[in-house]
């Protein structure tokens, strides 16, 4: 293993911890448990007012902060120019942090103008003290032999000079390479022939031209030779025209840190103090070969040999180096191609963990603030391993493709280094790239489309939730404005995204806004129940890889076994060697079951540890595993064994592996089907174990007093439109812990204990039935009054029953009773939406649909087709029967898009927006009641209609493939009648 950290120092967050009691918390969750928001900015083009009347409409929205990214407007033309930094945008930038304030809202700022990281003030790109991007290129020429030896000049890639000129210098000569053509065809080198060449010996400088060096080479061995030139120099790459970051420099990282410390911080004052992190997005730098000053010198330092001779195996002039096409390199080695490429991977994360995430991450916490990174995936880095070192690491939606696994990389590194938040970008989508389904893009993403990319994440130990965005409503005042408002600003407001492209715009811009506070809290309760105690995670998948496949590249399942273990009730994080080295990653008895070894006992308690078909292991990772299989730990090798070392020049393996496989607790099972089969004969159980196989993901939290359970309905689906066809779950489940459970509805802020429910020993078992696409949450507490609740004095064994708990203390069954009653005679009063020329605000005009002949989407209603807006559905039915006489009625609803919220007899009802069946019963009565259903949808169709009737003044890049949504309510609404039969009276 490479210079691992025995036990990095991790980062401690601020601004983070709740104050009130449990069940005030879950009722109404503090602000730093509610979900955030991306705010988009245009450069400087604000006004004060504009920025109030934004954290407002936030605040007020539920949300608890916003991440402040100032961006250039790609929707007009020219230099996409940004003026951070100047005092303009200084003195909004206070303003932002004053304001917040006096809204109880917290600010995160990117920590550059937009992304990559990029600073102004960069003049000479050629000093290394100055901290700009740097790579590497390469040119080279073969057909050398001892007949046709070669003498001439170095070969210079035209690209690295190309782009060293936009960045103001030269290209500087690193190393003069050969190696001799194992196989010409297929361009492989013979490893034992690379060599470098001595610079000023046998390479030599032409005076007074830095790009003019001469070498005479004649190979001494018969074969045809390859001469390599290798040059280093700035990127050229920039952000809103500022010189982009050298991420592997100490020396960037400080240029970075003294200019908040020099220009920022000073000027914010005592408002600094409503900041609560700086934020960096992914690592979107395009390097055809990473590099930093010095990069020779310091590997061949850190690991004993020179890389020079093998950068061939490592180059790809024709890749970016990043997301939307990993390196191929044109050339390998016959011997050790993999672990040098693994050497130089490594290498490139310790350098990007040491120079720029430990420093960085060391300022913010002297300042009291959090460090929140996406920290490397894109890059030939190891993701798993640099999440370690931030306050709070950072998914996305997008990049991962949704994939379960993605958010499960950096899951491990939260859990072993005690991290208190993971936290997502979600959940953007683009004209079909995002999930979401074919031509999906901004204004028409709809709640439910959120909640899905936001509960997959959940399901898999992300607790906090960043909307991808909110855009500023347009407001200036500055030279150039049109009657307030941005230049160019068109209804329905200004958006950083464009109108069609990217989702969401998520603001008060859209009808189904009135409804934001539903989600908002219901996020918020999620999220506060995620962050307690510690973690538990049933078992750990080993896995070392550099590059992670992303959706430019299909995003694809890392553990794929079809979901078996998943829907058998186990939980999996991916963890990294770099996390085996860690202090408290130790093997000892388990604190829920005694005489079972786990790893880390004090965090997720890991119960084995499985490697697929890793065929190649660190040598110092490999006696880890003999160590902690020696005491007791169950290791599961699943197809291949690995059998060579991961790095170049490390001691051989194999011995190891094949010790490792003498022991009792070892086995090696052919496929992932094999797993859990394997698992249960080692009496290794999940956490959450269902008795049957169920679509269900579930997450655990332990405190002293409390074993929370998420579960999740996955359905299986990769896609929203594949989760619109998910079907329910049921399930009986064995939960692992003791004490009374509970129900916490994250809808409704209620807590409830169970009325139904066995216990075992450490167990206690349930029903589990899930809506598609619904969650819940139950714990099992030792201590009723934290959680509010008194003790039950009785509860029934029989789960093949529904039942609850009436006001006395009592136990009823609900039994269906009677037929469907249909309501009909519905009144629509509909509010459509359309353009005004105020671009923040909309025409609202009411028609009103009396009787309502059927329920049928809005757009199929006459002079409808274009409509956005809010339906208020209302009808009145009588009942014979009702709550006073042990009657009651699920409401079941039909179709709805989007948002929804329901009254009856005047009494406003949380509602689960993910339940297609709500219980009303307690709110009807014997004679005449009253429903209302109040519906808002996306602003899509409006906007398709305003940009059909304005299409010649629309960019080509605006041009609308979308078709108009159905909105509204249809299909069949009925009540079904249950009968309350008691089952066990209250004991007094």
């Amino acid at each position: 293993m490479k210079n691992y950290r025995t036990n990095p120092q991790w980062p401690s967050l601020a601004h983070y911890e709740t104050k009130g009691s449990f069940p005030e918390e879950f009722r109404k969750p503090a602000g730093c448990s509610r979900p955030r928001m991306r705010w988009w900015l245009p450069s400087a083009m604000l006004s004060m007012d504009g920025i109030e009347k934004d954290i407002r409409s936030m605040a007020e929205a539920g949300f608890g902060g916003a991440e402040v990214v100032p961006m250039p407007r790609f929707d007009t033309s020219g230099a996409f120019t940004i003026e951070w930094g100047t005092p303009g945008w200084k003195a909004f930038a206070r303003h932002i942090l004053r304001t917040a304030a006096k809204y109880d809202f917290t600010i995160d700022f990117s920590m550059t103008p937009f992304w990559p990281l990029s600073l102004p003030g960069i003049t000479d790109a050629s000093d290394p003290l100055q901290g700009a991007q740097m790579e590497a290129d390469s040119a080279y020429r073969d057909g050398i032999t001892k007949d046709r030896p070669y003498s001439g000049p170095v070969p210079i890639p035209p690209q690295a000079v190309e782009d060293a000129a936009s960045a103001g210098t030269l290209p500087r000569l690193a190393a003069v390479t050969c190696a001799r053509y194992a196989d010409k065809e297929t361009k492989t080198l013979a490893y034992g022939s690379a060599r470098a060449f001595r610079l000023g010996e046998e390479v030599i400088p032409k005076d007074g031209d830095p790009l003019s060096w001469s070498i005479s080479f004649c190979p001494e061995e018969e074969g045809e030779y390859v001469l390599f030139g290798w040059w280093e120099h700035p990127s050229g790459n920039r952000t809103c025209q500022n010189l982009q970051l050298d991420h592997y420099s100490r020396e960037a990282t400080r240029r970075l840190t003294g200019y908040w410390e020099r220009e920022l911080i000073p000027c914010f004052g005592g408002d600094f103090s409503n900041m609560v992190s700086l934020f960096i997005d992914s690592l979107e730098f395009q390097t055809h070969l990473d590099w930093t000053y010095g990069f020779l010198d310091a590997f061949r330092e850190q690991n004993k040999y020179d890389l020079a001779p093998y950068l061939p195996a490592l180059y790809d002039p024709d890749s970016p180096g990043c997301f939307v096409s990993f390196p191929v390199p044109e050339f390998r080695f016959d011997e050790h191609t993999e672990q040098i490429l693994r050497d130089y991977q490594e290498f490139l994360t310790r350098l990007y963990i040491d120079n720029h995430l430990v420093p960085l991450t060391a300022f913010c916490e002297k300042h009291h603030i959090n460090l929140r990174y996406q920290t490397s995936y894109g890059k030939v880095l190891e993701l798993a391993q640099t999440a370690m070192y931030v306050s709070i690491p950072e998914t996305e939606t997008l990049y991962g493709g949704d994939i379960l696994d993605f958010y499960r990389l950096q899951a491990g590194s939260m859990h072993l280094s005690g991290k208190q938040i993971y936290s997502i970008e979600a959940s953007a989508e683009m004209n079909g790239r995002g999930n979401g389904g074919v031509n999906s893009g901004n204004y028409q993403q709809t709640w439910g489309n959120q909640l899905w990319h936001i509960q997959r994440a959940f399901s898999c130990c992300v607790n906090q939730a960043v909307f991808h965005g909110y855009s500023y409503e347009g407001y200036y005042e500055g030279e150039g404005n049109e009657n307030g408002f941005l230049p160019g600003t068109h209804w329905p407001g200004y958006t950083t995204m464009g109108y069609s492209e990217f989702s969401n715009n998520w603001s008060s811009c859209q009808p189904n806004w009135l409804h934001v506070n539903h989600y908002t809290d219901f996020l918020a309760r999620n999220q506060f129940i995620l962050r307690q105690g510690i973690g538990r995670t049933d078992l750990a998948v080993l896995r070392q890889s550099y590059e992670e496949t992303i959706d430019f590249n299909q995003a694809v399942k890392l553990y794929d076994d079809g979901g078996l273990l998943e829907q058998l009730g186990y939980t999996y994080d991916f963890i990294s060697p770099s996390a085996l080295a860690l202090s408290g990653t130790i093997v000892s008895e388990s604190p829920q079951e005694p005489h079972h070894a786990v790893l880390a006992a004090d965090g997720p308690a890991y119960k084995a540890l499985l490697l697929e078909n890793q065929t190649f292991l660190p040598y110092e990772t490999a006696l880890r595993l003999l160590d902690f299989a020696q005491k007791g730990l169950p290791i599961l090798f699943v197809g291949e064994l690995p059998r060579q070392s991961a790095f170049h020049r490390e001691k051989d393996i194999t011995p190891i592996i094949e010790e490792l496989l003498l022991l009792p607790g070892v086995k090696q099972v052919p496929s992932v089907q094999e797993v859990p089969g394997q698992l249960e004969a080692l009496r290794i159980l999940p956490l959450a174990r269902y008795h049957k196989r169920s679509r269900i993901l579930n997450v655990s939290r332990h405190t002293p007093d409390t074993d929370f359970y998420y579960f999740y309905n996955y359905g299986d689906a990769d896609t929203y439109p594949q989760a619109q066809e998910m079907p329910s779950q049921e399930t009986l489940v064995t939960l692992t812990g003791e004490g009374i459970p509970c129900l916490l509805d994250a809808w409704s802020g209620c807590i409830r204990p169970l009325a139904a429910y066995q216990t075992g020993e450490g167990t206690v078992t349930a029903l589990l039935n899930l809506e598609p696409g619904g969650s819940c949450i139950l714990a099992l507490t030792r201590d009723p009054a934290r959680l509010g609740l008194d003790l039950p004095s009785v509860h029934t064994e029989d789960l093949s029953i529904r039942a609850e708990y009436d006001t006395a203390g009592g136990i009823y069954e609900q039994l269906p009773s009677g037929s469907p009653i249909a309501l009909e005679n519905w009144k629509l009063i509909l509010e459509k939406w359309t353009d005004s020329p105020v671009p923040s605000e909309s025409v609202k005009t009411v028609f009103t649909f009396d009787p309502l002949p059927d329920l049928v989407p809005w757009k199929d209603l006459p002079g409808q087709e274009s409509t956005s807006g809010i339906g208020i559905y209302e009808t009145s039915f009588f009942l014979d029967k009702a709550w006073e006489d042990n009657t009651g009625y699920l409401l079941k609803l039909g179709k709805i898009c989007d948002s929804f919220s329901i009254t009856v007899n005047h009494r406003e009802i949380p509602v689960n927006q993910s339940s297609s069946s709500i219980d009303i019963g307690p709110c009807l009565h014997r004679g005449e009641n009253t429903l209302t259903i109040t519906v808002a949808s996306t602003l899509l169709n409006a906007l398709l209609d305003y940009t059909y009737r304005n299409a010649v003044t629309y960019p080509k890049w605006q041009a609308e493939i979308r078709v108009p949504d159905p909105y509204g309510l249809w299909g069949n609404v009925c009540l079904l009648p249950y009968e309350k039969k008691t089952l066990v009276s209250p004991q007094r």
